[in-house]
């Protein structure tokens, strides 16, 4: 059973994205860097239809920061992230999946 306060939370994480009067849309263009922590700002994205022209298609590169100074998370992270100490957890961890960043678009 949900409580009603975890489903109040919940709505609201699916409700405040859109909402106009508080969100603020941004267009990425060629070289932008965007910055946000994951655990302290509700974010949303919209839907990305790229380009057919191999030269034109997006190349998105993700960095996961996890500063000695940032805030911990709760221990239900734990599995996802590997660890929720701060300044030793990463990204998205996968069972047997080597990390690879490729910095030239393939």
């Amino acid at each position: 059973m949900v409580s009603s306060s975890s489903f109040f939370s919940f709505f609201l994480q699916q409700e405040l994205p859109a909402r106009e009067d508080i969100r603020l849309d941004m267009i990425m263009v060629p070289g932008d860097i965007q910055f946000l922590h994951n655990h302290q700002i509700v974010h949303a994205r919209t839907a990305y239809e790229d380009f057919e022209e191999e030269d034109q298609k997006r190349h998105l590169l993700r960095l996961w920061l996890s500063p000695p100074n940032g805030r911990p998370l709760l221990d239900a992270f734990a599995e996802r992230y590997g660890s929720v100490v701060p300044g030793q957890r990463g990204g998205i961890c996968v069972p047997g999946v080597v990390a690879n960043v490729n910095l030239e678009p393939e």
